[in-house]
């Protein structure tokens, strides 16, 4: 479990927080190629997916969220539409 943070998550374990925190860095490289070559529909997809890691890392807890409902809510429709963009789910897949 992820401890000693005030405001963390508690039900990930560190491995969990890890992978999540490598798919928002790899999301965000992602997303500055993307608006470098002005595709807006598929940034806006994939910041749309990632925005809510912050809150699953701080509060997932106490909404009833986690790494599997992530996944399945919002990286495989992302994946779906736009397969090139498997490899944002890597670190996850690999906690498995």
């Amino acid at each position: 479990m992820v401890a000693g943070c005030a405001g963390v998550n508690t039900t990930l374990t560190a491995a969990e927080a890890d992978a999540l925190l490598e798919v928002l860095e790899r999301g965000l490289v992602r997303i500055r190629l993307l608006a470098a070559a002005g595709d807006v529909q598929r940034l806006e997809a994939v910041a749309d997916a990632l925005h809510n890691v912050p809150r699953l890392l701080r509060e997932g807890q106490n909404r009833g969220w986690t790494v599997a409902g992530f996944r399945e809510l919002f990286l495989a429709p992302l994946v779906e539409r736009y397969p090139d963009l498997a490899g944002l789910d890597q670190p996850l897949a690999e906690n498995d």
